[in-house]
């Protein structure tokens, strides 16, 4: 893999992290039950695993250039 693409993917979990990181601190209703917290968090970590891996397929279609 080229030092481009692993900088890339480097880049991208750094900005998955911070978005990771950040959204349990934000003000959610206060009528929300814990089990509904724990549902937005899973549905989050499960759409940031869905958008890697199709990040994921499209570097790994792209051309290597020497």
């Amino acid at each position: 893999m080229s030092a481009q693409k692993l900088l890339y993917i480097c880049l991208l979990c750094m900005m998955m992290a911070a978005a990771a990181w950040s959204l349990p601190s934000q003000s959610l209703n206060v009528t929300n039950t814990s089990s509904e917290r724990r549902q937005l968090v899973k549905d989050f970590v499960a759409k940031v695993q869905e958008l890697i891996s199709i990040l994921m397929k499209q570097l790994l279609s792209l051309s290597a250039t020497k």
